[in-house]
């Protein structure tokens, strides 16, 4: 959409409605029969009086019709933290010709009944008589500096013209993202291959989930989806796949850039753009980013010990580490308000109910996960709090579902379910305190390999019969080998036994650690 000069908007607005208006070069009216008349009038119209003060560029042309196809539809929402609840702003689609330009369009949401009478997602229409506006300066979804605004007054007469594409995308590069976090911060598309894909994740009150991409020149980066239904594809169907997402918001966590949805944002497994098999082609000659431009070194716990000490001042590290216990005598989760991220107490009345010291009563607070442990790897042990993101990953559960869904209301009682990541090793992103402690804030745990089952028939080797599968061979660790006197390790057994159900994993860790000593 572009504009018109000041005169030419003139005319064409006499033209089509008959209303006079001055020329101000010659000091003539012009109606809408095209005569001239000298005589001046002793009220200026409305309009007139208008464009004396507007410069000619902000004026818009009268509407032409388009002839365009609807991509998709969507509403700008807001907060209201007083009531919980979100309150529609704009009704929002957007809008391609055939020459693959794309703008955006408007209307009231209280009308939206009427616009889905008209309106379909895929289909081809001739719009006229819409309302031409400047587009929004702040979260552009596409770069056109017009806007169009419908009303009831919009006229939608059906096409069928193939020659409409039936998508838009205008990706940008993994270079283009740092500077799209500053002001106006525009909306941006982004393709990739899936490299991750986290289970739901409890935040703000929604089921989120977080996926991990790397493009054609292997950089990878994190995208948080904040409703679950904007990424509906399962984790075995996406992983591998070429993702196309579009009009997110770029942020940053802990200096790594990441993309976050926005409500406009839609996400798009192999989409149907002619460049399609050439990315594929150019992805299938990648490595998965597990093996390749790893940023950060995965370190020993005494190595990252000893850096810490040496240098306070670098608190982020990584490394791969074993939970081998769970503090029982520590809360195991907290409870904060969603629009302050402060403390939240609980007052126990006729009605209990969650308040915030600044913002009054809660009744939708946000659960979260801070569970004490001590982690271990083969060089030494550390206590480690796992907090929320890290322990939905290790669970696969959210806290609110936990707390809410489960009714496990009390913090100070450790459920089994906690339990559960006891005995299991991950790749953990830590925080290093001033205690030598850690804080887990994220989580990579390797997926579980089930080791086929051999044939019986075609079997080489069997075991003796004086063989028992017991303490004594230790077999089951790897440990018939070791040069340990097998007394000193059923000593550690024995004690490592006072722990219920002791994992394989957790034996291996500790006999290797007791070998280094």
């Amino acid at each position: 959409m572009c504009f018109a000069g000041l005169m030419e908007f003139k005319e064409l607005f006499g033209s089509f409605t008959g209303h006079r208006v001055e020329n101000r070069s010659t000091g003539m009216r012009y109606g809408s029969t095209g005569s001239a008349r000298s005589e001046k009038s002793p009220i200026p119209t409305l309009e007139a009086r208008i464009w004396h003060f507007l410069p000619s560029e902000s004026i818009p042309k009268v509407p032409i019709p388009l002839h365009i196809r609807v991509i998709k539809k969507w509403k700008t929402q807001t907060m209201d933290y007083l009531k919980s609840q979100t309150t529609d702003q704009d009704l929002c689609y957007l809008f391609v010709d055939k020459h693959g330009a794309a703008i955006e369009a408007t209307a009231n949401p209280k009308k939206e009944t009427y616009f889905d009478s008209k309106l379909k997602i895929g289909s081809c229409y001739k719009v006229g008589e819409y309302i031409s506006t400047k587009s929004r300066e702040y979260m552009k979804v596409v770069p056109h500096d017009a806007s169009l605004r419908l009303g009831t007054m919009t006229t939608f007469e059906p096409l069928h013209d193939n020659s409409i594409p039936t998508y838009y995308y205008n990706f940008a590069t993994y270079d283009m993202l740092a500077s799209r976090k500053a002001h106006p911060r525009p909306l941006t598309d982004y393709i990739g291959r899936v490299e991750t894909v986290s289970p739901p994740l409890r935040r703000a009150c929604k089921n989120i989930i977080k996926v991990k991409i790397q493009d054609e020149w292997k950089n990878v980066i994190e995208i948080t989806f904040w409703m679950q239904t904007m990424f509906p594809y399962e984790k075995e169907k996406a992983v591998g796949q070429l993702l196309a997402v579009t009009a997110t918001i770029v942020t940053t966590f802990q200096d790594n850039l990441q993309l976050e949805s926005t409500d406009a944002t839609t996400a798009v497994l192999n989409p149907p753009i002619p460049e399609l098999q050439s990315y594929i082609y150019k992805f299938s000659k990648l490595e998965r980013s597990e093996t390749v431009g790893q940023r950060k070194p995965v370190l020993p716990i005494a190595e990252i010990k000893a850096k810490y000490r040496q240098d306070t001042t670098r608190t982020k590290f990584t490394c791969k580490a074993t939970v081998t216990e769970i503090t029982a005598d520590r809360k195991w989760f907290y409870v904060t308000c969603p629009k302050c991220k402060g403390k939240v107490h609980l007052q126990r009345a006729e009605i209990p109910r969650f308040v915030c010291e600044d913002d009054g009563h809660v009744p939708n607070p946000t659960f979260m996960y801070c569970v004490n442990t001590t982690i271990e790897d083969e060089s030494d042990e550390a206590k480690a709090v796992f907090f929320n993101e890290a322990m939905e990953q290790m669970l696969e559960k959210s806290c609110y579902d936990m707390v809410v869904e489960d009714g496990h209301t009390d913090p100070e009682t450790t459920l089994a379910d906690i339990y559960k990541i006891r005995g299991k090793t991950a790749v953990l992103d830590i925080s290093m305190k001033q205690d030598n402690s850690m804080a887990v804030n994220k989580v990579e745990v390797p997926p579980a390999i089930i080791p086929s089952t051999p044939d019986p028939k075609t079997a080489t080797t069997k075991r003796s019969a004086p063989d028992s599968p017991g303490i004594a061979n230790a077999t089951t660790c790897n440990l018939k080998t070791s040069s340990i006197p097998l007394s000193v390790f059923v000593v550690l057994y024995a004690k490592l036994k006072l722990f219920a159900d002791c994992s394989e994993s957790l034996l291996v860790i500790k006999f290797k650690r007791f070998q280094n000593l």
